[in-house]
Protein backbone atom coordinates (compact mmCIF):
# COMPACT_ATOMS: atom_id res chain seq x y z
CA UNK A 1 0.00 0.00 0.00
CA UNK A 2 1.33 3.41 -1.02
CA UNK A 3 1.51 5.97 1.79
CA UNK A 4 0.76 9.56 0.76
CA UNK A 5 3.05 12.03 2.47
CA UNK A 6 1.30 14.56 4.64
CA UNK A 7 1.06 18.05 3.21
CA UNK A 8 2.23 20.80 5.50
CA UNK A 9 -0.73 23.08 6.60
CA UNK A 10 1.40 26.13 5.94
CA UNK A 11 1.80 25.02 2.37
CA UNK A 12 -2.01 24.68 1.88
CA UNK A 13 -3.30 27.23 -0.60
CA UNK A 14 -6.50 27.37 -2.57
CA UNK A 15 -6.13 25.48 -5.91
CA UNK A 16 -8.59 26.39 -8.61
CA UNK A 17 -6.68 25.67 -11.83
CA UNK A 18 -4.06 23.21 -13.14
CA UNK A 19 -1.58 26.05 -13.02
CA UNK A 20 -2.33 26.52 -9.33
CA UNK A 21 -1.61 22.80 -8.86
CA UNK A 22 1.72 23.01 -10.65
CA UNK A 23 2.71 26.05 -8.68
CA UNK A 24 1.80 24.34 -5.46
CA UNK A 25 3.95 21.34 -6.35
CA UNK A 26 6.82 23.65 -7.14
CA UNK A 27 6.51 25.25 -3.76
CA UNK A 28 5.97 22.02 -1.88
CA UNK A 29 8.23 19.04 -2.79
CA UNK A 30 6.23 16.78 -0.53
CA UNK A 31 3.13 17.56 -2.54
CA UNK A 32 5.06 16.73 -5.74
CA UNK A 33 6.11 13.35 -4.31
CA UNK A 34 2.59 12.64 -3.13
CA UNK A 35 1.19 13.56 -6.52
CA UNK A 36 3.75 11.31 -8.32
CA UNK A 37 2.93 8.39 -6.04
CA UNK A 38 -0.75 8.92 -6.55
CA UNK A 39 -0.55 9.16 -10.32
CA UNK A 40 2.22 6.66 -11.21
CA UNK A 41 2.02 2.93 -10.55
CA UNK A 42 4.73 0.94 -8.79
CA UNK A 43 6.65 0.03 -12.00
CA UNK A 44 7.02 3.65 -12.97
CA UNK A 45 8.02 4.49 -9.46
CA UNK A 46 10.80 1.89 -9.65
CA UNK A 47 11.97 3.08 -13.06
CA UNK A 48 14.61 5.53 -11.78
CA UNK A 49 16.20 2.84 -9.65
CA UNK A 50 16.15 0.41 -12.58
CA UNK A 51 17.68 3.05 -14.85
CA UNK A 52 20.40 3.61 -12.29
CA UNK A 53 21.01 -0.12 -12.10
CA UNK A 54 21.09 -0.26 -15.89
CA UNK A 55 23.64 2.52 -15.95
CA UNK A 56 25.74 0.55 -13.49
CA UNK A 57 25.50 -2.54 -15.67
CA UNK A 58 26.43 -0.53 -18.76
CA UNK A 59 29.38 0.97 -16.92
CA UNK A 60 30.53 -2.49 -15.87
CA UNK A 61 30.11 -3.75 -19.44
CA UNK A 62 32.09 -0.80 -20.74
CA UNK A 63 34.85 -1.58 -18.24
CA UNK A 64 34.82 -5.23 -19.22
CA UNK A 65 34.92 -4.27 -22.91
CA UNK A 66 37.85 -1.93 -22.30
CA UNK A 67 39.71 -4.69 -20.44
CA UNK A 68 38.92 -7.15 -23.26
CA UNK A 69 40.13 -4.69 -25.90
CA UNK A 70 43.29 -4.06 -23.90
CA UNK A 71 43.92 -7.79 -23.51
CA UNK A 72 43.12 -8.35 -27.21
CA UNK A 73 45.52 -5.61 -28.27
CA UNK A 74 48.22 -7.10 -26.06
CA UNK A 75 47.59 -10.51 -27.60
CA UNK A 76 47.64 -9.07 -31.11
CA UNK A 77 50.93 -7.38 -30.28
CA UNK A 78 52.33 -10.73 -29.14
CA UNK A 79 50.99 -12.40 -32.29
CA UNK A 80 52.58 -9.73 -34.48
CA UNK A 81 55.86 -10.14 -32.59
CA UNK A 82 55.68 -13.93 -32.97
CA UNK A 83 54.81 -13.53 -36.63
CA UNK A 84 57.79 -11.24 -37.17
CA UNK A 85 60.01 -13.74 -35.34
CA UNK A 86 58.54 -16.57 -37.40
CA UNK A 87 59.17 -14.66 -40.62
CA UNK A 88 62.73 -14.07 -39.49
CA UNK A 89 63.13 -17.79 -38.75
CA UNK A 90 61.63 -18.69 -42.14
CA UNK A 91 63.97 -16.26 -43.89
CA UNK A 92 66.92 -17.75 -42.02
CA UNK A 93 65.71 -21.26 -42.86
CA UNK A 94 65.36 -20.32 -46.55
CA UNK A 95 68.86 -18.88 -46.53
CA UNK A 96 70.17 -22.05 -44.89
CA UNK A 97 68.30 -24.20 -47.38
CA UNK A 98 69.72 -22.17 -50.27
CA UNK A 99 73.21 -22.63 -48.86
CA UNK A 100 72.54 -26.34 -48.35
CA UNK A 101 71.27 -26.62 -51.94
CA UNK A 102 74.37 -24.82 -53.20
CA UNK A 103 76.56 -27.24 -51.22
CA UNK A 104 74.67 -30.20 -52.64
CA UNK A 105 75.13 -28.84 -56.15
CA UNK A 106 78.84 -28.38 -55.52
CA UNK A 107 78.99 -31.88 -54.05
CA UNK A 108 77.13 -33.35 -57.04
CA UNK A 109 79.43 -31.48 -59.39
CA UNK A 110 82.40 -32.85 -57.47
CA UNK A 111 80.92 -36.35 -57.62
CA UNK A 112 80.36 -36.01 -61.37
CA UNK A 113 83.96 -34.85 -61.74
CA UNK A 114 85.11 -37.73 -59.54
CA UNK A 115 83.08 -40.24 -61.57
CA UNK A 116 84.50 -38.78 -64.77
CA UNK A 117 87.99 -39.16 -63.31
CA UNK A 118 87.21 -42.72 -62.22
CA UNK A 119 85.84 -43.54 -65.66
CA UNK A 120 88.96 -42.09 -67.25
CA UNK A 121 91.10 -44.05 -64.81
CA UNK A 122 89.19 -47.27 -65.55
CA UNK A 123 89.53 -46.61 -69.26
CA UNK A 124 93.25 -46.12 -68.78
CA UNK A 125 93.45 -49.30 -66.71
CA UNK A 126 91.52 -51.25 -69.33
CA UNK A 127 93.76 -49.87 -72.03
CA UNK A 128 96.83 -50.76 -69.99
CA UNK A 129 95.44 -54.21 -69.25
CA UNK A 130 94.71 -54.63 -72.94
CA UNK A 131 98.24 -53.59 -73.80
CA UNK A 132 99.62 -55.94 -71.17
CA UNK A 133 97.38 -58.73 -72.40
CA UNK A 134 98.45 -58.13 -75.99
CA UNK A 135 102.10 -58.03 -75.00
CA UNK A 136 101.67 -61.13 -72.85
CA UNK A 137 99.75 -62.85 -75.63
CA UNK A 138 102.37 -61.94 -78.20
CA UNK A 139 105.14 -63.16 -75.93
CA UNK A 140 103.22 -66.37 -75.44
CA UNK A 141 102.65 -66.75 -79.18
CA UNK A 142 106.35 -66.07 -79.91
CA UNK A 143 107.24 -68.76 -77.42
CA UNK A 144 104.74 -71.17 -79.00
CA UNK A 145 106.04 -70.27 -82.48
CA UNK A 146 109.55 -71.28 -81.45
CA UNK A 147 108.24 -74.53 -79.99
CA UNK A 148 105.86 -75.30 -82.84
CA UNK A 149 108.66 -76.81 -84.93
CA UNK A 150 109.57 -79.44 -82.35
CA UNK A 151 105.86 -80.01 -81.59
CA UNK A 152 105.10 -80.60 -85.27
CA UNK A 153 107.95 -83.10 -85.53
CA UNK A 154 106.97 -84.89 -82.30
CA UNK A 155 103.16 -84.97 -82.56
CA UNK A 156 102.53 -84.69 -86.30
CA UNK A 157 105.58 -86.49 -87.67
CA UNK A 158 106.53 -83.49 -89.80
CA UNK A 159 109.80 -83.70 -91.69
CA UNK A 160 112.06 -80.67 -91.47
CA UNK A 161 109.17 -78.17 -90.83
CA UNK A 162 109.68 -74.44 -91.54
CA UNK A 163 107.66 -71.49 -90.22
CA UNK A 164 106.12 -69.65 -93.18
CA UNK A 165 103.59 -67.61 -91.20
CA UNK A 166 103.18 -66.48 -87.59
CA UNK A 167 100.76 -63.98 -86.09
CA UNK A 168 103.67 -62.33 -84.26
CA UNK A 169 105.90 -62.24 -87.34
CA UNK A 170 104.23 -61.74 -90.69
CA UNK A 171 107.36 -60.84 -92.67
CA UNK A 172 107.32 -64.13 -94.56
CA UNK A 173 105.55 -63.68 -97.89
CA UNK A 174 105.17 -67.36 -98.80
CA UNK A 175 101.66 -67.80 -97.31
CA UNK A 176 100.22 -64.51 -98.70
CA UNK A 177 101.60 -65.38 -102.17
CA UNK A 178 100.12 -68.88 -101.96
CA UNK A 179 96.72 -67.47 -100.95
CA UNK A 180 96.74 -64.82 -103.69
CA UNK A 181 97.40 -67.51 -106.29
CA UNK A 182 94.54 -69.60 -104.86
CA UNK A 183 92.15 -66.62 -104.98
CA UNK A 184 93.15 -65.84 -108.57
CA UNK A 185 92.68 -69.48 -109.49
CA UNK A 186 89.24 -69.49 -107.86
CA UNK A 187 90.06 -72.18 -105.33
CA UNK A 188 89.09 -69.96 -102.34
CA UNK A 189 87.45 -66.57 -101.89
CA UNK A 190 89.06 -63.38 -100.61
CA UNK A 191 87.26 -63.76 -97.27
CA UNK A 192 88.50 -67.33 -96.94
CA UNK A 193 92.05 -66.20 -97.72
CA UNK A 194 91.77 -63.55 -94.99
CA UNK A 195 90.55 -66.21 -92.57
CA UNK A 196 93.66 -68.31 -93.26
CA UNK A 197 95.92 -65.27 -92.84
CA UNK A 198 94.46 -64.82 -89.33
CA UNK A 199 95.92 -68.19 -88.35
CA UNK A 200 98.45 -68.05 -85.49
CA UNK A 201 101.10 -70.36 -87.03
CA UNK A 202 101.55 -72.10 -90.42
CA UNK A 203 104.43 -74.53 -91.05
CA UNK A 204 105.59 -76.01 -94.34
CA UNK A 205 106.40 -79.69 -94.08
CA UNK A 206 109.48 -80.90 -95.93
CA UNK A 207 107.34 -83.72 -97.31
CA UNK A 208 105.19 -81.29 -99.28
CA UNK A 209 102.33 -80.66 -96.88
CA UNK A 210 101.55 -78.04 -94.26
CA UNK A 211 100.82 -77.82 -90.53
CA UNK A 212 98.43 -75.18 -89.18
CA UNK A 213 98.22 -74.29 -85.48
CA UNK A 214 95.96 -72.18 -83.27
CA UNK A 215 97.49 -71.00 -79.98
CA UNK A 216 95.67 -70.23 -76.71
CA UNK A 217 96.48 -70.47 -73.02
CA UNK A 218 93.25 -72.36 -72.35
CA UNK A 219 91.99 -74.30 -75.35
CA UNK A 220 88.26 -74.61 -75.96
CA UNK A 221 85.87 -75.75 -78.68
CA UNK A 222 86.24 -72.53 -80.67
CA UNK A 223 90.00 -73.05 -80.98
CA UNK A 224 89.44 -76.60 -82.20
CA UNK A 225 86.82 -75.60 -84.76
CA UNK A 226 88.86 -72.63 -85.98
CA UNK A 227 91.98 -74.77 -86.50
CA UNK A 228 89.99 -77.43 -88.40
CA UNK A 229 88.25 -74.89 -90.65
CA UNK A 230 91.40 -72.95 -91.51
CA UNK A 231 93.34 -76.14 -92.20
CA UNK A 232 90.63 -77.20 -94.66
CA UNK A 233 90.82 -73.82 -96.42
CA UNK A 234 94.60 -73.96 -96.60
CA UNK A 235 94.48 -77.49 -98.02
CA UNK A 236 91.98 -76.24 -100.61
CA UNK A 237 94.16 -73.24 -101.46
CA UNK A 238 97.48 -75.15 -101.64
CA UNK A 239 96.03 -78.33 -103.10
CA UNK A 240 98.15 -80.17 -100.53
CA UNK A 241 97.52 -82.02 -97.25
CA UNK A 242 97.32 -79.87 -94.09
CA UNK A 243 97.46 -81.16 -90.53
CA UNK A 244 95.64 -79.09 -87.88
CA UNK A 245 96.88 -78.83 -84.31
CA UNK A 246 96.33 -76.58 -81.27
CA UNK A 247 98.86 -75.50 -78.67
CA UNK A 248 98.06 -74.46 -75.08
CA UNK A 249 98.72 -75.05 -71.40
CA UNK A 250 95.32 -76.61 -70.63
CA UNK A 251 92.17 -77.81 -72.37
CA UNK A 252 88.65 -78.61 -71.31
CA UNK A 253 87.72 -82.30 -71.33
CA UNK A 254 84.82 -81.65 -73.69
CA UNK A 255 87.14 -79.75 -76.04
CA UNK A 256 89.57 -82.67 -76.07
CA UNK A 257 86.73 -84.90 -77.25
CA UNK A 258 85.84 -82.32 -79.92
CA UNK A 259 89.47 -82.25 -81.09
CA UNK A 260 89.51 -86.02 -81.45
CA UNK A 261 86.25 -85.95 -83.42
CA UNK A 262 87.60 -83.29 -85.82
CA UNK A 263 91.05 -84.87 -86.13
CA UNK A 264 92.82 -81.89 -84.54
CA UNK A 265 95.99 -82.75 -82.63
CA UNK A 266 96.22 -81.25 -79.10
CA UNK A 267 99.60 -80.17 -77.75
CA UNK A 268 99.56 -79.27 -74.05
CA UNK A 269 102.68 -77.62 -72.64
CA UNK A 270 103.53 -76.90 -69.00
CA UNK A 271 102.88 -73.33 -67.69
Amino acid sequence: MTTTPAVSPSAATPIHTFADLLAAMERNPELRVAMRQHILDLEFQQLPAEVQELRQIVAELQQTLREFITAANARFDRIEANQAELQSDVAELCAGQAEHTARLERLEAGQDELRAGQDELRAGQRSMQGDIARLTGRDYERKMTRQSLSLARRFLGASDPQVIWAETNQDNTELPRLLDEAVNAGRISVNEATMVENTDIVLRDGAGGYCLAEVSVTLDDSDITRARRRAELLAQAAAAPVQAFVIGTQILDTSRDAAAAQQVTVCILPD
